[in-house]
């Protein structure tokens, strides 16, 4: 309780946080101005899903992959009191920013900036990010290692993304990636990939170079290219068996064409919709004359690999047979 001068007795007194005036309840009156808050500025940077509410400090968390910590220093004049400095200080204030001013590291922030655009519009998880910036990170050795700017940057950022995604074993291509990397041409990124893979190779990397290539499945596809083509249940559960059983047949195919083969013959014997070839080459990123030449060269097995409860080896002779 505080003495209001208006109310002349001691009174309940509120405190607006946002002017900083201490108002009296009784009367109205502003008894002060200017309060100063000093309780300790905590604020909790946990994630709503955990269960870690530990506060920390206000201010941005610190960054371990960049050397600084991500604490650094800005000098800035804002445009409105711009006109009460004069040119001279105005240039002082700026050489004095790019002496204190890292650009390597400004050039890694936009990077990891570009990284997390990226794994957000695939909705990958937090990991992802963390790894392709780590990545990224090991680019700032000698002038062949460095950043560089524009769609290289883009590039090496798509590039970093795949190969977290490979270290993870999460199935995204390439062709994927390259569709949120902003019109950066998949030549790009490959160059960019390969550079990953020299850098990584020569850094003695244990997390790359001494574990095994991960192989991209064809059964991690199914789930995404089915969502994708609103298939059935039904159906989805007899392309995931008819892709278990061609992994016992020598079919000389990549993965995800023997995939968009399969769901183009499972199709083909539905009896509520069958998808056409057009819809399957874009779900799956498979042109359509090589699911065809894929499903001619699966023709002979497909009895074999075609779930019997699905479709029956009349059926199947019936509807695929101009595929042989």
């Amino acid at each position: 309780m505080e003495t209001c001068l208006d109310c002349k007795r001691a009174t309940e007194t509120v405190i607006d946080l946002r002017t900083g005036d201490t108002i009296c309840t009784e009367c109205s009156l502003v008894i002060s101005d200017h309060y100063i808050d000093d309780c300790q500025e905590w604020r909790t940077f946990a994630n709503d899903d955990t269960s870690d509410r530990d506060p920390n400090r206000v201010g941005a968390p610190t960054n371990p992959l960049l050397k600084s910590g991500g604490i650094g220093t800005i000098i800035e004049t804002r445009k409105e009191n711009a006109s009460s400095v004069s040119k001279n200080d105005l240039f002082a204030l700026s050489r004095a920013q790019n002496l204190v001013r890292n650009k390597e590291e400004d050039l890694f922030k936009r990077a990891c900036d570009e990284i997390k655009r990226m794994t957000g519009d695939l909705d990958l998880i937090s990991g992802v990010e963390f790894r392709a910036c780590e990545i990224v990170s090991k680019f700032d050795g000698d002038s062949s290692k460095k950043l560089r700017r524009g769609k290289l940057l883009t590039a090496l950022c798509a590039a970093s993304v795949s190969t977290a995604c490979r270290e993870l074993k999460l199935s995204r291509t390439l062709k994927e990636i390259s569709t949120v990397a902003n019109g950066v041409s998949l030549k790009d990124i490959n160059k960019a990939s390969m550079a990953i893979k020299r850098l990584l190779r020569s850094d003695q990397d244990e997390a790359v170079s001494d574990a095994p290539q991960v192989i991209l499945k064809t059964g991690e596809l199914v789930r995404r290219f089915c969502s994708k083509l609103d298939i059935s249940e039904r159906e989805r559960k007899a392309i995931r068996e008819a892709v278990d059983m061609a992994e016992n047949f020598d079919i000389r195919r990549n993965p995800k064409s023997v995939l968009a083969a399969i769901i183009f013959m499972i199709c083909q014997l539905s009896q509520t919709k069958q998808r056409p070839i057009r819809e399957i080459a874009l779900a799956s990123e498979v042109v359509e004359n090589t699911i065809k030449k894929s499903a001619s060269d699966m023709y002979p097995y497909a009895s074999k690999i075609i779930p019997k409860w699905y479709a029956s080896e009349e059926a199947i002779i019936k509807k695929l047979g101009q595929l042989a």
